[in-house]
């Protein structure tokens, strides 16, 4: 093919690096703001009111109501299984209602009005810990109209991360949900700065407890208010826009920390403009601003859902916000599901997300006759071939794919993953079953974007063209035999979207950023031929085996992921070993499932003790070298043994971060029994 994503800087490159590289049709320039008079945040909302003050920007659903229906479950008690009957509850959901970019300008002049009548001032700091809502976008608009900066927490962060994230960034006041007022209550007696509490709660209610905790809350700050009743304080109040200059913070983002305390990303307003403006350069002839939705139910506190949000905010595309609880029809009752209801035109996901439907689709093929599943088959590969060669290939989408598509609405445009590597397998089953995926690659000390494929990018195993905001190179990373002269190396970054630093920690600063701006991202690159990025390594999980050579743990993990037999997997290796191991998860709630699948005979066994029969544990690992083996990985590549833990990994129970990433040592020590024993029998101290 002839196209060619991203174009090299003249005179630049050297023995150890290759030449740095730009988006092919910004290779004179970087993109450093979103528009001429749109250099920061608050600025892409009014720039929004102004060209469609109308248009309906923010959705979201109420909680009108839940219904419980009786399950049976099978337990075991002293030693027999019983059944068990239990009560399921979900959700009846509304119809979206809409915020136009009128009323979202007016909520949140008034809201960061009523914030400044608390006590807060220009770089005051305001905590939002609560789940993705219109409610979380309002209240970082609201806080940017007078310069506040927001300090992000993950939901799922946990009470130690939530009190690290607090005291750290001194926050003056905590945004939250209504539903997480027992945890300010738990911690409240540690927490050093915070002089003001505001709350939402849903229209049906808050969970049983919640109305205690935000008593016991009072008793300890003065002031704690909800939402509304902020509002109301800067209606009476109104005040004039207090708008920050571009290079000043707007938010201290904490990242999911797979290891350690999470970390204070210092990100300026201009810098999630840069990003903006780079998106816009490539994507507009895609979209139709004014008309096309997207739906939000990611993390906002992770740099993939935030950027994305201002972006749409910015240039009109409206916003209907989900929740992972309530996105398919299976999850609600006497309502559609968030996909169905708002049949948006983008979608985003983590890996897994897309993991987890290719299982369900592929599983229901398999299910038919042998003619229907050739012909979905080979549907797939025909599509993706006549999309390489930019060929027609819509007419099958009515023949083969009507109810794939129907599934998630109709209408979808593109879906977007990130977050970490996808299965090339994953993806050529989307760009035929559903509509065409995007693979991008972001940091949040990017602000954001890094490199994103385009929606007529036929190609696999790569991020596409570094974005228009950024500049990029390839270092060499000698000792795990990475060089630049092969176009391989660490990924290095620079421009206006790059982080300010890390706060209270200018020593890992200095080592992340180099002196003339670089950043230096921990991930190992390759250029294609096309001027695409691939992502091909993660200089962090590279491990010397006992051979001398270096393997890829996550890139391994993802090619194992091809087995539909699994939900997760974690490899282990270090230099004692020949062959890596790994923990495989299995969801307990399809374990037995699984095993009839897998031939293997058992007795209504406990989940657990399925996961520990030797049969199921071969057999499960028969499968994963077959994956090794249909994707060419090498002996040393291939596994040798495995563990299998029916408890599914999630960020509630501390094993995956609020990014879906694994925890490895969190998930090490929830299987240390297991893994120890696994050891042993590979003959290993």
């Amino acid at each position: 093919m002839s196209v060619c994503y991203s174009k090299e800087v003249p005179n630049t490159g050297s023995e150890t690096e290759t030449p740095t590289h730009r988006f092919h049709t910004t290779a004179d320039r970087i993109i450093d703001r979103a528009a001429p008079d749109v250099t920061t945040i608050y600025q892409a909302l009014l720039h929004g009111q102004k060209v469609r003050p109308e248009f309906n920007i923010l959705g979201k659903r109420d909680v009108i109501g839940t219904v419980s229906e009786d399950k049976e479950v099978q337990h075991k008690v002293d030693g027999k299984m019983e059944t068990v009957v239990k009560k399921w509850s979900y959700f009846k959901l509304s119809e979206y209602k809409w915020m136009n970019y009128d009323q979202a300008v007016d909520f949140t002049k008034m809201l960061g009005a009523g914030l400044v009548s608390l006590g807060m001032k220009k770089d005051s700091r305001v905590l939002i810990y609560a789940p993705t809502s219109r409610e979380w976008q309002l209240c970082a608009m609201g806080a940017f109209s007078q310069s506040m900066q927001i300090v992000t927490a993950y939901d799922t962060l946990g009470e130690s991360g939530l009190l690290h994230a607090m005291n750290q960034a001194k926050v003056e006041t905590a945004f939250l949900k209504a539903d997480q007022m027992p945890i300010l209550a738990r911690i409240m007696g540690d927490i050093e700065t915070v002089k003001n509490v505001v709350y939402y709660r849903d229209v049906y209610g808050m969970p049983k407890g919640c109305e205690e905790a935000i008593e016991m809350v009072k008793t300890k700050f003065s002031s704690v208010h909800t939402m509304e009743e902020v509002v109301e304080m800067g209606r009476a109040n109104p005040l004039e826009l207090n708008i920050a200059d571009p290079q000043e913070i707007a938010m201290v983002m904490y990242t999911s920390g797979s290891t350690g305390k999470p970390k204070g990303v210092l990100i300026c307003h201009q810098g999630v403009m840069a990003v903006a403006g780079g998106i816009h350069e490539f994507i507009a002839p895609y979209i139709e601003y004014g008309k096309d939705v997207i739906l939000s139910y990611l993390p906002l506190s992770h740099v993939l859902a935030f950027f994305v949000d201002m972006y749409c905010m910015y240039s009109g595309i409206g916003i209907g916000y989900g929740t992972p609880r309530t996105l398919t029809d299976e999850s609600v009752r006497e309502c559609k599901g968030d996909i169905k209801e708002l049949r948006p035109m983008i979608m985003m996901g983590v890996p897994q997300v897309w993991n987890t439907i290719r299982a369900g689709m592929l599983k229901q093929v398999d299910k038919s006759g042998w003619l229907v599943r050739k012909l979905f088959y080979n549907a797939v590969e025909l599509k993706n071939g006549l999309r390489h060669y930019n060929l027609p290939h819509n007419f099958l989408d009515g023949i083969v794919f009507k109810k794939t598509k129907e599934a998630t609405g109709g209408r979808l445009k593109f879906v977007i993953t990130g977050g970490a590597p996808v299965n090339k397998n994953v993806q050529r089953l989307m760009n035929a079953a559903l509509c065409p995926m995007i693979h991008g690659y972001g940091l949040t000390e990017a602000s954001g974007l890094v490199s994103v494929q385009l929606p007529d990018d036929p190609t696999f195993n790569n991020v596409g063209a570094p974005c228009p905001s950024i500049e990029m190179k390839l270092v060499d990373v000698p000792e795990a035999k990475y060089f630049a002269r092969n176009g391989q190396g660490e990924v290095w970054v620079r421009g206006p979207s790059i982080f300010k630093g890390y706060l209270d920690n200018e020593e890992l600063t200095k080592e992340t950023i180099t002196e003339d701006g670089w950043l230096k991202t921990g991930d190992i690159g390759e250029w294609t031929p096309q001027g695409q990025l691939s992502i091909i390594d993660r200089k962090k999980n590279l491990v010397k085996m006992v051979t001398g050579e270096y393997i890829a743990l996550e890139s391994l993990e993802a090619t194992y992921k091809n087995s539909l037999f699994i939900q997760n997997i974690c490899v282990f290796a270090d230099s004692r070993m020949s062959q890596p191991c790994a923990i495989v998860n299995i969801d307990g709630a399809q374990i037995a499932h699984i095993a009839d699948e897998a031939g293997v005979s058992y007795n209504n066994n406990h989940p657990q003790e399925i996961a520990t029969n030797p049969d199921f544990v071969r057999a499960v690992l028969s499968d994963l070298q077959r994956v090794a083996k249909r994707n060419n990985l090498t002996k040393q590549e291939t596994l040798t043994a495995i563990v299998v833990d029916a408890e599914l990994w999630s960020p509630e129970n501390d094993l995956l971060t609020p990014a879906m990433k694994l925890k490895r040592s969190d998930i090490r020590d929830h299987n240390k029994d297991a893994l120890e024993a696994m050891y042993a029998h590979m003959g290993l101290e």
